[in-house]
C-alpha cells in the first residue's frame, strides 16, 4: 500500500478541527489538529497526533499547560492562520488568557491541558494530555475537515447535551 492510497481513504472521513494553544513567555503559540480524540473519562484525557516536522509542537509541550480550542463553523479562517508555518500565526486571532492557556474566541470548547506521555507513531506522536477543566463556551455547529475542504455539519451543534440528536447538510467551504 502507498501513502497515497491511505490519504485517499482517509479523506472520505470527515475530522473535528481543534487548536491546540499555549503560552510560550507571554506570546501565544499554537498548532491545528485534526486527530483529535478522548482517551479516558477517569482520569480525564484527551489525545490528538502531531506531525514529526512540526515546529510549534515543541513550544506548546513545553509550556506547564495548554489548551485544546474545539473550533466552530465559521473559524476556517482560525485554522488556516494556525496552520501557517512561522511565528505570526496568531495575527488576526482574537484570543485571550485564561488560568495560563490561550483560549481562541467564540470557540465551542477548552479543554486545559497537561502532558502526560508522548508516543512515536510513524511520521506522526500521538500525544496524550490530562484535562484540568473542560468548558463548553457556546452551541454552535464544529469547524471540519473533509475532502481536503472545511466544512460543517449544519445543525449538529444545536441540541448537543440536551438528549436531541442533531442532523442537517455538510456545508462544504473552500480553502
Amino acid at each position: 500500500m502507498t501513502g497515497d492510497e491511505l490519504r485517499a481513504s482517509m479523506r472520505l472521513f470527515p475530522t473535528g478541527v481543534v487548536a491546540v494553544t499555549a503560552l510560550a513567555g507571554p506570546r501565544p503559540v499554537g498548532l491545528v489538529v485534526g486527530s483529535f480524540f478522548s482517551v479516558s473519562l477517569d482520569p480525564a484525557q484527551v489525545g490528538f497526533c502531531v506531525g514529526n516536522g512540526s515546529t510549534s509542537w515543541p513550544l506548546v509541550r513545553a509550556a506547564p499547560c495548554f489548551a485544546v480550542n474545539v473550533l466552530a463553523a465559521g473559524q476556517q479562517d482560525v485554522a488556516a492562520a494556525l496552520s501557517r508555518p512561522g511565528a505570526a500565526k496568531f495575527a488576526g486571532v482574537d484570543w485571550r488568557a485564561s488560568d495560563g492557556v490561550p483560549v481562541i474566541d467564540d470557540v465551542l470548547a477548552c479543554l486545559e491541558c497537561t502532558f502526560v506521555a508522548e508516543h512515536p507513531a510513524g511520521d506522526h506522536r500521538i500525544v496524550v494530555a490530562g484535562v484540568r477543566r473542560a468548558r463548553v463556551l457556546r452551541r454552535a455547529d464544529p469547524l471540519v475537515f473533509h475532502q481536503r475542504r472545511f466544512a460543517t455539519v449544519a445543525g449538529a451543534g444545536h441540541g448537543a447535551g440536551d438528549g436531541t440528536v442533531g442532523g442537517g447538510e455538510v456545508r462544504l467551504y473552500r480553502r
